[in-house]
């Protein structure tokens, strides 16, 4: 069974399937900070709870729905509107593309497929809308925070006090790997970002808009401005973690999945190239560089998984020797199976 898994994520497109494992690994190091933060929480911290999870509470489902079919663990925020609650919890999810890698494997009911997808689901829209989430509570927060004319602190927006980083603009591969520019240009994004929301908020309030109007208008400006804003920070997370770890190989690893998780936002998020943030011949690189990284993080992937301790009993057949499970020895003792047996009977004693 090992040797057949292998030999998948050999192939280019199913190789790729990695990165939905490597962004579950950002957003576990991101939602261990949300606990953190929660759980030592104090009346002056509260609001940083509440925007902290309403960001990760969108950035989590959507991953998860992009990932309906990886076996891997999400840990999902619920973020509750009075702030008083706030569950973490592990859910098995499994993305379209690697549904079908499986093959009719991945719809068999034993393999828990169809009860994951109906499971999570509904995450998408628990305790509130995604986008809606982005900009009620975070947007605004943020919005108040540069508009006070002072240095901003808290919500890792110190940045915003800083010159604006500058980007090469001819980037290679080992540029690429290095926390210094991933964190350049997530925070580049941001400010950036911010700077363009804020103006056009700011333009439209002359105007005599209301905010409620205003807010609907720059939907799109708003999300990619919460979306950097969440990026920025799990990537934030990641490093913290990175830097707690002597050198050597678990070091090394951690570095190649830090860098996958950059590459791969800033290869599928528009903004990028929207913006201008990448150019059009960095995002090629940017592209190349992630195809290597998958060929990198492939050899790893096993053990990846294996680490997170998911346990057997919530594993369907296809996790173990799915070939064994499906021999007719192994099923012909099953109640389905006779049944359909004295159904097919009847029906040939019919002809």
């Amino acid at each position: 069974m090992v040797t057949f898994l292998c030999n998948k994520l050999n192939y280019i497109k199913c190789n790729f399937n990695i990165s939905y494992l490597v962004g579950r690994y950002a957003l576990s190091f991101a939602s261990e900070y949300l606990k953190n933060i929660y759980v030592n929480r104090t009346r002056e911290t509260i609001k940083t709870v509440h925007i902290v999870s309403s960001a990760l509470k969108a950035t989590s489902t959507w991953h998860g729905m992009r990932t309906l079919q990886v076996v891997i663990m999400l840990s999902a925020v619920l973020h509750f509107q009075d702030i008083n609650y706030i569950y973490l919890f592990h859910m098995l999810i499994l993305d379209q593309e690697c549904r079908e890698a499986c093959g009719g494997q991945g719809l068999k009911t034993e393999n828990h497929v169809g009860h994951l997808k109906s499971e999570f689901d509904v995450q998408l829209t628990f305790e509130g809308d995604n986008y809606v989430l982005m900009q009620q509570a975070l947007l605004k927060e943020i919005l108040a925070a540069k508009r006070r004319n002072k240095p901003v602190k808290g919500l890792g927006l110190e940045h915003l006090n800083k010159p604006a980083p500058i980007i090469p603009s001819h980037l290679t591969s080992s540029a690429l790997r290095t926390a210094q520019f991933q964190t350049d240009i997530f925070c580049l994004r941001e400010r950036d970002l911010l700077h363009r929301f804020e103006t056009e908020v700011s333009q439209r309030e002359a105007s005599g808009e209301s905010m409620e109007h205003i807010f609907t208008v720059t939907y799109q400006i708003a999300e990619d401005l919460g979306r950097a804003f969440s990026d920025r920070l799990v990537l934030q997370t990641f490093l913290d973690v990175e830097a707690t770890v002597p050198a050597g190989s678990l070091k090394d690893v951690l570095g190649l999945l830090r860098s996958m998780y950059t590459t791969i936002v800033m290869e599928e998020d528009a903004s990028f190239l929207r913006y201008g943030y990448l150019s059009t011949d960095n995002a090629a690189v940017v592209r190349k560089e992630v195809l290597k990284l998958c060929s990198e993080v492939r050899p790893h992937a096993l053990a990846l998984v294996t680490s997170f301790g998911i346990p057997d009993a919530l594993l369907g057949p296809i996790a173990f020797n799915w070939i064994d499970a499906n021999a007719w020895s192994s099923v012909k003792d099953n109640d389905t199976v006779k049944d359909n047996d004295t159904v097919f009977s009847f029906f040939t004693n019919m002809l």
